[in-house]
């Protein structure tokens, strides 16, 4: 298990917080895998709000593009 921290936008930040936002889509630099923990910290833009959260990545899935997922890019889902 490893802890990977993100940039977030406010936007999505609060979609996941109450749960409306299940996963993440993002370039595949991290090598994430099932039982890492996401760290998403708020980034206005500019700079940190503060405001952070972590999920315990359940599945990831590469290599799909009968999903539309393009070469290059995971998707992690807690």
């Amino acid at each position: 298990m490893r802890e990977v921290k993100k940039k977030i936008l406010p936007k999505y930040f609060e979609a996941v917080i109450h749960d409306k936002k299940k996963f993440e889509i993002r370039k595949d630099e991290d090598n994430l895998q099932k039982g890492d923990v996401l760290i998403l910290k708020e980034w206005d833009g500019e700079k940190y709000t503060g405001r952070e959260t972590s999920r315990r990545i359940e599945y990831v899935l590469r290599n799909v593009p009968e999903y539309g997922l393009m070469s290059g890019y995971v998707i992690a889902g807690w």
